[in-house]
C-alpha cells in the first residue's frame, strides 16, 4: 500500500503541476498585473526576501515564461546579460526611468543563474572527459595528485602497487577514473592543491586500521555524489548565497572539498563495521546534505575553507 500511495501521490501532484503552469499560472499573473500595474519579475525584484529565494523565484518566472526569449535565461549559460535586461524591459513594458533599481538587480539575479548553468556546463565537459594515457596533460595531472598527496615522496613509475597506498583500485590508477572521467580526478587534486594539510590529514585518515577506507575511490564517489546535487540544481541555494554574481568551477570543487572532508569525519563517527557499511553510511550524509540544502542560506564550506577564502 504504501509504495501505491507514494505512486499515486506523485500522479496527483504531476497533474496538478501541469494544470497550475498551464492553466492557473498565467490567469492569475495577468490578474495580478491589472491590480498591481506590475509583471511578475517586477513585482519580485520589489519583495522583502532574502537573496538566495528572490533569486529562485526569479529563475522561476523567466522558466515557465511564455516567451522564449525569457525562457532561455533560465536554462542557458551563453548570453549577454546586457541584451537581455533590454529586451525584458521591452517585452515586459518595464520603464527603466520609472523603476531605477531594476537593471541592476535584475542583473545581479541574471548572473547568478547564468553562472550556475556555466559551472554545470564545464562540470559536464570534464566528466566526459575520459582519461588517456596518450594525452601528456592528463599524465602530468596524474604526477601532479601524486606529488600533492605525497609530498617528499618520488612516484617511482607511472603503473605500480603503490598506487594502492591512496585508495586506487589496481596498479594503473587511470582506470579508475572511468565513470567521473577528468572531474574525479581534477576535484582530487584541487583538494590537496587548496587545502594540503587537510587533504593529508584525510588520507592518513583512510589507512585507519579500523574505519579504514579507499581513498581515491571513495574521493571519486563524492565527486559523483556533488555532481548529482549540481545537475539537479540542488546546490542553487549554495550558489545563490555566494557573495560572488559570477560563479565559475572553482566554486564547485570548493562544494567537492567540503562534501569529502565532512564525509570522512562523518564516516568515523559512524563507526562502521567494515567497508560493506559504505553505500549506507553514504546515503545518510547524502541525505543529511540534501536537507541543509533545503534550509534558507544553505552553505557548503568546512570552517577551514571559511578561513581562506
Amino acid at each position: 500500500m504504501g509504495f501505491q500511495h507514494q505512486v499515486l501521490s506523485g500522479w496527483i501532484n504531476e497533474w496538478w503541476s501541469k494544470v497550475y503552469f498551464i492553466l492557473l499560472r498565467p490567469v492569475l499573473k495577468w490578474i495580478i498585473r491589472q491590480i498591481t500595474g506590475k509583471c511578475e519579475l517586477l513585482r519580485i525584484t520589489y519583495e522583502d526576501v532574502d537573496q538566495i529565494s528572490k533569486t529562485k523565484r526569479i529563475e522561476s518566472s523567466l522558466k515557465h515564461s511564455s516567451l522564449p526569449e525569457l525562457r532561455q535565461c533560465a536554462t542557458n549559460s551563453d548570453y549577454d546579460i546586457g541584451l537581455a535586461i533590454r529586451k525584458i524591459c521591452v517585452l515586459k513594458n518595464i520603464v527603466p526611468e520609472i523603476h531605477s533599481q531594476f537593471e541592476t538587480l535584475i542583473g545581479c539575479y541574471l548572473s547568478h543563474i547564468r553562472s550556475y548553468n556555466k559551472v554545470l556546463t564545464d562540470a559536464e565537459d570534464l566528466r566526459k572527459t575520459k582519461y588517456s594515457a596518450d594525452e601528456a596533460s592528463h599524465e602530468k595531472k596524474l604526477t601532479q595528485l601524486w606529488d600533492a598527496y605525497n609530498s617528499g615522496v618520488p612516484l617511482h613509475g607511472r603503473i605500480g602497487s603503490h598506487w594502492t597506498m591512496m585508495g586506487f583500485q589496481g596498479h594503473d590508477p587511470s582506470t579508475d577514473f572511468r565513470g567521473m572521467g577528468m572531474l574525479g580526478l581534477e576535484q582530487l587534486l584541487y583538494f590537496a592543491q587548496s587545502y594540503p594539510d587537510e587533504a593529508r590529514h584525510v588520507l592518513s585518515q583512510s589507512h585507519h586500521p579500523q574505519y579504514g577506507f579507499s581513498f581515491a575511490i571513495v574521493g571519486i564517489n563524492i565527486t559523483e555524489m556533488g555532481y548529482s546535487l549540481l545537475a539537479k540544481r540542488k546546490l542553487r541555494s549554495h550558489f545563490y548565497g555566494l557573495s560572488n554574481g559570477e560563479h565559475t568551477l572553482d566554486d564547485f570543487h570548493q562544494v567537492y572539498c567540503h562534501l569529502l572532508y565532512e564525509f570522512v569525519q562523518f564516516w568515523f563517527a559512524e563507526k562502521p563495521r567494515d567497508i560493506m557499511e559504505f553505500s549506507n553510511v553514504r546515503e545518510k550524509f547524502h541525505q543529511i546534505i540534501q536537507d541543509r540544502l533545503k534550509k534558507p542560506n544553505a552553505h557548503l564550506l568546512s570552517s577551514f575553507q571559511e578561513k581562506s577564502l
